[in-house]
């Protein structure tokens, strides 16, 4: 189950703020140049940073802690999530590589990234989505894997992306003419985005719906007055079906995938923006972590890898618990780097391969723990184990000498991560 964001995840441009491609690759670059904080000159806040770094990264320099990014230094020197302020910091960073910017030197990368959007089916005319998204799916498809794929979006783009990702499935990309995933090649599915397989969520403080067969839902539900029961008992909007709930959405969700396809899914921006664009208010991710057979990868450009809050994603199993970001973010949540997304077209096939490596791991670990269990259950059923305290003076205790106490002993704070970097191992 591969969930998608659309905007800065498989498509370089803002549709949601109207952002063209120019300028969110200034902005993307903005992210990944790392400088210091210096005295502006005249007071100007644009000069008061200097780069230190000769090549954008998206990953954090580990050797210098005062290292900021351009758009750290920006949300420092301006912050606050107000509108005006974000339009204060956007108009800044759209020139971040403008002559006599602070990124100016970065400009040759501007214009790798810009080319690399301008190559043979790339964005060209109405083709938006990069081919680092296709290039997974046409991999996946030809290794006969059984998948499904989930656009997730807050803005009004699905329609665009629908008609780009139908194209391709019928073999009219120009880069993949040989695909066929429109059910017109046997052995193939048909992952073409129906109609009847998109829609809209609705979240507030009482409860979580998805409604099918709109995704404009959002607007829609505004002009007629906020109230989502009224608005579904409309019998103009009678070819609506909702389902509420998380366990209920969840099974409507399994029902849907349980044979590879594509869906489209708005996700409720008004909600995640009353809760402070947090993760617990933000866009939906329903999994079941006992199942090792159906594996939930989301990607998107906005999660937050820290340990309190994804930022964007809320993940919670069927019955509406928090799942922990820690163990999200190992698991189901992929923050998708756009910086190599446009650079390298196996970006998404490695992302995906590192995460099913982890998913295997933690499958076979809990399979090990499972017959561990069974096998110490039929002992002592058994009357095989001897009491603890009840040691025969007979029995030979190799490490007798060796032996300390766990009272006395310092665990240095990786320990609690071996049993899951040991998982490989040897098999025992």
């Amino acid at each position: 189950m591969l969930h998608f964001d659309v905007n800065k995840t498989i498509v370089m441009l803002d549709t949601i703020q109207n952002i063209p491609p120019g300028d969110v690759l200034n902005g993307i670059l903005s992210e990944c140049a790392w400088g210091r904080q210096v005295e502006g000159a005249n007071g100007d806040v644009t000069k008061g940073w200097l780069l230190d770094r000769p090549t954008p990264s998206p990953i954090r320099p580990a050797d210098s802690e005062e290292l900021l990014s351009y758009l750290e230094y920006l949300e420092l020197s301006l912050p606050g999530k107000a509108k005006d302020m974000k339009k204060k910091r956007e108009q800044i960073w759209k020139k971040f590589t403008e002559p006599g910017e602070p990124g100016e030197a970065l400009r040759p990368f501007y214009e790798q990234l810009q080319d690399a959007l301008k190559g043979e089916g790339r964005m060209v005319g109405t083709k938006m989505v990069i081919p680092a998204f296709f290039e997974l799916v046409s991999q996946l498809a030809s290794q006969g894997r059984s998948f499904s794929v989930v656009f997730r979006t807050f803005g009004s783009d699905l329609p665009v992306v629908q008609e780009e990702f139908n194209a391709f499935c019928a073999g009219l990309h120009p880069k993949y003419p040989d695909v066929r995933l429109d059910g017109s090649k046997p052995g193939f599915p048909d992952l073409r985005m129906v109609p009847e397989n998109t829609g809209s969520w609705y979240r507030d403080a009482k409860q979580t719906s998805l409604v099918w067969g709109s995704t404009t839902l959002e607007e829609d539900l505004k002009a007629a007055g906020g109230d989502l029961d009224q608005f579904l008992a409309d019998p103009a909007n009678a070819q609506l079906r909702s389902s509420t709930g998380f366990e209920t959405v969840m099974k409507d969700l399994t029902a849907k995938t349980s044979k590879p396809c594509a869906l489209g899914l708005r996700d409720y921006f008004p909600y995640w923006h009353q809760g402070g664009q947090h993760g617990p208010f933000g866009k939906p991710l329903l999994v079941d972590t006992r199942d090792h057979h159906r594996h939930h990868i989301f990607f998107d450009d906005n999660i937050l890898l820290d340990d309190l809050d994804t930022k964007i994603v809320d993940v919670r199993d069927k019955t509406g618990r928090e799942i922990w970001p820690v163990y999200a973010q190992r698991y189901y949540l992929c923050r998708a780097e756009p910086l190599l997304a446009i650079l390298d077209d196996s970006y998404y096939v490695r992302k995906v391969e590192q995460y099913e490596a982890l998913f295997h791991r933690k499958k076979q670990a809990l399979l090990r723990l499972r017959a561990a269990t069974l096998t110490v259950t039929s002992m002592v059923r058994a009357g095989q184990l001897i009491e603890l305290g009840q040691t025969s003076k007979q029995t030979y205790d190799a490490w007798k000498g060796d032996r300390v106490s766990l009272l006395s002993t310092h665990f240095s704070t990786s320990t609690a991560n071996l049993h899951e970097e040991d998982d490989e191992g040897d098999g025992s």
